[in-house]
């Protein structure tokens, strides 16, 4: 199946290609330039607010992958590809292929939790796809929808004695919303994304069936980016970013009549800020600003709690870029953070809270 992803990603790059535009974007130059939000960046642009796709028409973007370690056997992780399409003068169309894009690896953030995925050999969903539909409803209002769909499952049967059957399966379903709106002097972005995750793992042997599986999985969050200019005619813009984030979800084991629920798992992350983006000529750009964040995780049985608590402030980014030749960019991007981290148990006492520099 992968095979004709690939296939077909080909052709339609093929197609791209003749009407393509050259925009420099990507995973390589966002992280070069220290992940920052007070940047453009047409690929990340486009995978969080799909409204972006109405200005990139024709575009094909992607990433060859990398290699995060020897015990990979050097195979590269993280490829994807993606490419947009103008189909008249308002409505534009894309995808987006093998772009993991959800909170799936959460499920996974617990060592101690025997109703892990990963304890029960299911494993992450493979080939993530991602639509595009963009849509120019006004000279100033572009509207942006991305369903996104990524799942896995095996089925196959034990050969010894007791010839139990397996059935493992995960997967994620949801879908992006969003806006670009012209303001007089920048523009307005923003999007909203809901998403629901979950797994199942079911043996059976006889008559007896044992089910693990997720409740809840729910996934929902909100981004807004502004590209302010102070006066007319100003090449320095302000930039301030606004985000947030929430998932949770329940294991459950389920074996004949007996049901048992392990620990309710949730986190929460809200994050804004402010920053510049300063074009010094037409091949120089300089970007930088602060970012506050606070990130909560905890994980509840009733009885029980573990709550986790990241304060970060401030999170300082600097970033730059400057062509060197038509073939070669150079860039530099910094990016610091200090955090004010709390552990506590359900008592309220806590035994762990530190400050810690990233």
């Amino acid at each position: 199946m992968l095979k004709k992803h690939l296939a077909v990603m080909l052709l339609l790059f093929l197609a791209v290609g003749v009407y393509a535009q050259s925009i420099p974007s990507g995973t390589g130059r966002y992280e070069a330039l220290g992940s920052s939000p007070f940047i453009l960046d047409a690929a990340t642009d486009i995978n969080n607010n799909p409204a972006w796709t109405n200005y990139y028409r024709n575009y094909a973007f992607g990433d060859l992958g990398r290699d995060f370690s020897e015990s990979s056997n050097f195979q590269l992780s993280g490829q994807y590809a993606g490419a947009t399409f103008g189909i008249g003068k308002k409505l534009n169309l894309g995808m987006i292929l093998n772009k993991r894009d959800d909170s799936w690896d959460k499920f996974n953030s617990n060592g101690s939790e025997p109703l892990r995925p990963d304890e029960n050999n299911v494993s992450s969903p493979i080939v993530p796809f991602k639509g595009l539909i963009g849509y120019t409803a006004s000279k100033n209002f572009h509207l942006g929808l991305a369903p996104y769909y990524t799942a896995w499952s095996s089925d196959y049967t034990d050969t010894d004695t007791n010839a139990t059957t397996y059935d493992r399966s995960s997967s994620s379903l949801g879908s992006t919303l969003g806006f670009v709106y012209l303001i007089k002097k920048g523009w307005v972005e923003g999007g909203l994304k809901f998403e629901m995750n979950k797994y199942k793992s079911e043996s059976t042997t006889g008559s007896n069936t044992t089910t693990i599986e997720s409740e809840g999985g729910i996934q929902f969050g909100a981004g807004f980016r502004a590209w302010i200019y102070p006066k007319t005619g100003s090449k320095l813009a302000l930039v301030p970013v606004l985000g947030f984030t929430t998932f949770s979800w329940n294991p459950k084991f389920t074996s004949g009549s007996t049901t048992v629920t392990g620990l309710k798992y949730s986190w929460l992350s809200l994050k804004g800020g402010v920053g510049i983006n300063l074009p010094v000529m037409d091949d120089i750009q300089l970007a930088g600003g602060l970012i506050v964040e606070y990130n909560t995780s905890k994980s509840d049985s009733g009885s029980f709690e573990s709550k986790r608590t990241d304060f970060v402030l401030p999170k300082f980014h600097l970033a730059g870029e400057t062509s060197i030749a038509e073939w070669l960019t150079a860039r530099f991007g910094y990016s610091r953070a200090v955090s004010m981290i709390k552990q506590e148990e359900k008592n309220g006492l806590a035994f762990d809270a530190r400050p810690k520099s990233e």
